[in-house]
């Protein structure tokens, strides 16, 4: 059995048989066919979450981490709306979500029927693509037209590059029919294909690679292929080339500079000649260092390569000369073999900065006192090997730019917007996904404004949760210009009177805190002890003192 509304049966016949094992369902009314059809079909766990920006996010978790689509279906109205901040972060994250919400028919918008609003394309401006369905395909034509465009809706989440697609549905009363079969559309099945670089422009681009003195390859936010790093590595062994990444970026190498942000304080006006790259080739998402940013749109570099398949003339450098759309794994698969090494002391140089830095790092952090920087050494180094990590914007991003990471952890975090609405949401979505311990790094505003991702009954043991409680919002006073108008700071730190431990309990959720580095120690070992539900570390830390110890650090790094 399963709807007698024909779009939704096919939805969820065509949901399953193209590969959509999950389907994050919030209740209402309207959607009623959609969750008879999904509910049908066995090949689909449908979970189901109460608050729409929350299951949004949990679900973003969850094709973060698989690598595949996930439907995502709510009521009609402003139902549909809760879903934008998920749905922009997955549109520039790149993760494919299936969205599909139920509508009133069309005829009844704008006439005063209940939860009837302006909902076809509503989500556009961050889809890759948005179908609204037929209301009632009675007739084969219609049918046929039905089920091609749900076809294509599906094969979009992940074609030519993954992102969420829309597919609006109106339905007409009586919505909760059923009935025993169909006719069923045809499967349309996509060919997979992989673009390359053509031979006369690969040549030229292993010999612009061979001659440049100084080669930068610079790696954005991503999950990539062991070959690729097999690749980067290689690359990094030809002396004209440096390779940098951060900890989203996943791809950790001591032939890499991988503390960007720790690394560029080294930069002056004595080496700024030979560490300033004549070509820069960028690829992946989201970096989160604005220091990198900062220099290299003051350096402007002769060329800059960025490497995408998606995304077209990306110029986030101010230096774009070569757009050069196809994968990353292509794109030096094809280059590596042709590079030869060249007479340059580029990569040298780096690694000597890369160092130097290094060792001031060490030597300040001995110094140290209890604040988030020595909270972050500290967790850095319990974190279980592997394990997963979500990042919570904004400082949990930049603090874990600063240290030495450990091989064998995975890293995410939501940096298609930086955003910090569903931080929580979307990790309990990963570690359901994956079944690894995984620890969600956030601050006391982002946990508390995402507190409802615990309002569902997927909650997972495997979720480690450490709140860093530095005030609210106390990035704001470390970034120049908030810190010196002390009357305007409540309007950017939020600070809250929440009671995180009541909130914590409130859910049935493990509780811990710590306030120095003693109870720290401790407290983390309980936390990675087997819990049935997430477990929560509350960590509290100076308001003061931490922003204060961050500009000597970065002071002391500069002048070592």
């Amino acid at each position: 059995m399963t709807s007698d509304h024909f779009a939704a049966a096919e939805l969820a016949r065509l949901s399953a048989a193209k590969g959509v094992r999950h389907a994050v369902i919030s209740p209402g009314s309207r959607n009623a066919p959609l969750v008879m059809a999904f509910l049908r079909q066995p090949e689909i766990s449908c979970l189901r979450i109460i608050d729409e920006r929350s299951a949004a996010f949990f679900a973003l978790g969850l094709a973060q981490q698989l690598h595949a689509p996930v439907a995502l279906i709510c009521t009609s109205g402003s139902a549909v709306l809760n879903y934008g901040p998920a749905i922009a972060e997955a549109f520039y994250q790149r993760v494919p979500l299936l969205v599909i919400t139920a509508d009133r028919p069309e005829e009844w918008v704008d006439q005063g029927e209940g939860q009837a609003i302006r909902q076809s394309g509503v989500l556009a401006l961050h889809m890759k693509r948005s179908v609204q369905l037929p209301r009632a395909p009675q007739d084969e034509l219609a049918r046929w037209h039905c089920g091609r465009l749900i076809n294509e809706a599906i094969d979009s989440t992940l074609l030519p590059v993954p992102g969420p697609v829309h597919v609006n549905v109106p339905f007409a009363e009586p919505l909760y029919g059923t009935t025993e079969t169909h006719p069923h559309s045809r499967t349309i099945a996509p060919v997979m294909t992989e673009p390359f670089i053509l031979p006369d422009h690969a040549r030229w681009l292993i010999e612009q690679t061979s001659t440049s003195r100084k080669v930068m390859v610079l790696a954005g936010q991503g999950q990539w292929s062991t070959g690729l790093l097999s690749t980067l590595k290689h690359l990094a062994a030809l002396p004209q080339v440096s390779v940098h990444t951060e900890a989203t970026s996943n791809l950790d190498d001591p032939a890499f500079i991988t503390c960007i942000d720790r690394a560029i304080e080294g930069v002056n006006e004595a080496n700024t000649t030979n560490l300033r790259p004549d070509l820069l080739i960028t690829f992946g998402g989201a970096v989160v260092s604005k220091r990198i940013k900062g220099i290299l749109r003051h350096w402007k570099p002769d060329q800059h390569w960025n490497v995408d398949a998606g995304q077209r003339y990306h110029d986030t450098y101010q230096s774009l000369t070569h757009d050069i759309a196809v994968s990353p794994e292509v794109f030096f698969a094809q280059l590596v073999n042709g590079v030869r090494a060249g007479e340059s002391m580029y990569g040298e140089a780096w690694r000597m900065v890369d160092q130097r830095m290094r060792a001031a790092h060490e030597h300040i952090m001995h110094a140290t006192p209890f604040c988030d920087l020595s909270v972050f050494r500290a967790l850095l180094e319990h974190l279980p090997t592997n394990s997963d990590v979500q990042l919570a914007n904004s400082t949990p991003a930049r603090y874990a730019q600063l240290f030495d990471r450990r091989a064998g952890i995975r890293w995410s975090s939501n940096r298609g917007t930086s955003g910090i609405d569903g931080c929580t949401s979307t990790a309990l979505g990963a570690a359901l996904a994956t079944g690894r311990t995984t620890t969600l790094i956030t601050g006391d505003i982002a946990f508390c404004y995402d507190s409802n991702a615990f309002w569902n009954d997927h909650l997972t043991g495997h979720l480690k949760v450490v709140v860093i409680d530095n005030g609210g919002g106390n990035i704001f006073r470390y970034i120049e210009g908030p810190d010196k108008h002390a009357e305007l700071l409540p309007w950017f730190e939020a600070p809250h009177r929440r009671d995180i431990e009541a909130l914590a309990r409130g859910y049935g959720l493990p509780y811990f805190r710590a306030t120095d580095h003693d109870t720290l120690t401790r407290a983390l070992e309980q936390l990675y002890g087997a819990h049935e539900r997430p477990a929560v570390l509350h960590i509290i830390t100076d308001a003061l003192t931490s922003p204060r110890v961050l500009r000597d650090y970065f002071k002391q790094l500069r002048e070592a």
